[in-house]
Parts: C-alpha cells; sequence; structure tokens
C-alpha cells in the first residue's frame, strides 16, 4: 500500500490558490469530491441550498424569483430549526435575494442548454477538480458563482483565479470555454469576468510548475494565513503576523483567566486580553501556565497598554507546547 504522500494529489480552485501564493499551506485532496453533506452553517451556505433548489425547481421562471429565492431561504433554515434573527448577515442576505433574485432570473433564460448546479467536474490529465454553482453548456455557454461576502470583488487576485480555474474546468468538460463568467454578488449583482484562452493557458502552465516543486515554502500574507489549517504551527506566520495591519493573531503564556455570568470567559495571554470567547471555543487544557495561541481576533484598542482583543464566531484557540 503506498503511503499518503504517494497517492494520487488532485487540486481545486482554493488549493491552487494556496499553491501559488504559499506552497507550503496547500493540502490537496485525495480524489476530486462534494464535501460531505452537514448543516448550514452560516447564512451563505443557506444562500447557495437556496439557489440550488430555486434553479432545480425551476422557480427562476416565476412571476416574482426573488420572492420564491427568499421563500426558499426562509424554508431551508424553518426544516433545520435556524433562528434567522441570531445567525450572522442572515437576514440581510435573506432580503439582498429578494432583491436580486430578477437579475439572476433575466440571466439564467439567456442559458441555451440544461442548467446544472452544484456541479462537479474534473481535468484528469492535471488531477483538477472543482463544483461549479451554475453552468449551462452550448453556444452561450454560462459559469454563475454566487458571492455572499464582502471580500468578493471581480477585481480580486483570488476571485480571478478561481473563474479562470473554473473556465478551464468548464472547457474540459464541454469542449469549449464558457462564453459567460459571472460572479453574482448578493451585494453588487452580477459582473462578468473576461477570461481569454492565453489567461487560462498561463494560469495551467503555473499550476503544473508549483506541482512538480516541493511544499515547504512559506509566504505569510494575511488573505492566505487567515484560514490556514497549518497557521497554528507556522513559526514563519507567527514572525510576520504582528507587522500585519491590522494583526488578527496573538500568542503567550496564560496568566489569568475570567469568566463572566454571561457565560464567555476572558484570557489574559502575554500581557494581553482577549475578550468574548465562548465555552466550544476554548479548549479543556487551557489553564494559567499553558502558552496559547488565537488567530482571526480582533483588537479592541490601539496604542494603548494593555492591549485588548475580541474574539468572535470564527476564533480558534489553541494549546500548545511552550515555543
Amino acid at each position: 500500500m503506498k503511503p499518503a504522500y504517494e497517492l494520487a494529489q488532485w487540486w481545486s480552485s482554493s488549493t491552487t490558490w494556496r499553491l501559488l501564493r504559499c506552497p507550503s499551506s496547500a493540502v490537496p485532496s485525495y480524489e476530486p469530491a462534494k464535501p460531505p453533506a452537514k448543516g448550514p452553517g452560516n447564512a451563505g451556505s443557506i444562500a447557495h441550498l437556496a439557489l440550488q433548489q430555486w434553479i432545480e425547481n425551476g422557480e427562476w421562471r416565476h412571476e416574482d424569483p426573488g420572492i420564491r429565492l427568499q421563500g426558499g431561504f426562509d424554508e431551508i433554515a424553518a426544516a433545520r430549526g435556524i433562528d434567522l434573527a441570531r445567525m450572522p448577515q442572515a437576514l440581510i442576505t435573506r432580503a439582498r435575494l429578494k432583491s436580486r433574485g430578477r437579475e439572476l432570473s433575466v440571466i439564467l433564460a439567456g442559458a441555451e442548454s440544461g442548467i446544472r448546479t452544484e456541479l462537479l467536474l474534473t481535468d484528469e490529465a492535471n488531477r483538477l477538480f472543482g463544483i461549479l454553482d451554475v453552468t449551462a453548456g452550448g453556444a452561450e455557454g454560462l459559469i454563475i458563482d454566487l458571492k455572499t461576502g464582502r471580500d468578493a470583488s471581480v477585481e480580486s487576485p483570488a476571485v480571478k483565479h478561481q473563474m479562470t480555474f473554473y473556465a478551464h474546468l468548464f472547457q474540459v468538460a464541454y469542449g469549449v470555454p464558457p462564453k459567460h463568467v459571472i460572479v453574482f454578488n448578493l451585494r453588487q449583482g452580477p459582473a462578468e469576468v473576461k477570461v481569454a484562452p492565453s489567461t487560462i493557458t498561463d494560469l495551467l502552465d503555473q499550476i503544473r510548475t508549483a506541482q512538480l516543486m516541493k511544499r515547504t515554502l512559506a509566504r505569510p500574507e494575511a488573505d492566505v494565513c487567515r484560514y490556514c489549517m497549518k497557521r497554528m504551527t507556522c513559526e514563519p506566520h507567527w514572525k510576520a503576523v504582528t507587522a500585519w495591519d491590522p494583526p488578527d493573531a496573538i500568542e503567550g503564556t496564560v496568566s489569568r483567566i475570567e469568566r463572566s455570568s454571561s457565560g464567555v470567559t476572558a484570557l489574559r495571554i502575554g500581557g494581553q486580553w482577549l475578550t468574548g470567547i465562548t465555552d466550544s471555543q476554548l479548549p479543556d487544557d487551557v489553564m494559567p501556565g499553558r502558552f496559547v495561541r488565537a488567530v482571526r481576533i480582533r483588537r479592541r484598542n490601539d496604542g494603548t497598554t494593555p492591549e485588548e482583543w475580541a474574539a468572535s464566531s470564527i476564533t480558534e484557540i489553541r494549546s500548545l507546547p511552550s515555543s
């Protein structure tokens, strides 16, 4: 049996983006597959499920498609017992689905061939794969990627990489490149990304070259490190993060733990306070005298001492051996 590092490696849009920006952070998959089904954990995932249902049920042809798209969002949340009023960004996402539904419906009406959602496409030769939100073949070949977050501009290098990557997979599957590559941002509406054949070729060349190189080089950058799986133990990252504007991580020895009557915890880490920590975020082995690291946090004050930081729903805390 082959060891893990010799097994087939498959690369997605996000992992090739990491491969090109910080090789050390790139972790390929062993097979091209959709992620395992699980309950929607945020407003964006509910919106994607609602979009899929809306298209597959033909509700985008409804007289008021925005109402039906919003209704699907509500139905999915209700079926899973989700209180939208308590979920961050849920109510504004719900409202945007209603207001943007007709724009999206008009785009879909221009598709000539069968419209597919959550379509898994692969490039066997280069071991690349992706799951496209919306695709349609034919002469008016179409790709749509739904974006619900703030950092989803078509000018973003990461978004351009993703859409060029998807255009390549479409071309492999359908024999021709898509005529329309669209980022549909619920905040700003649809924006078309121009993907030239030469751009696809250049990206493939870069990926092939990077795949042949050792993945030991770390190039710390805020947007690459933010959700990196190796962040907690990547020393180049910890040397760089304090100089970022703004930094979003701290490390040090715990000297004090305070628990409030509201059920949240505050830690004094290396002379700095981190507040707003929920029970689910606090590992059992965190105690005074232990060395800990916390990432995806926000500085509450600037230029005053001691520094104070606030945790959020995406904060991660880990106890580690002293560095």
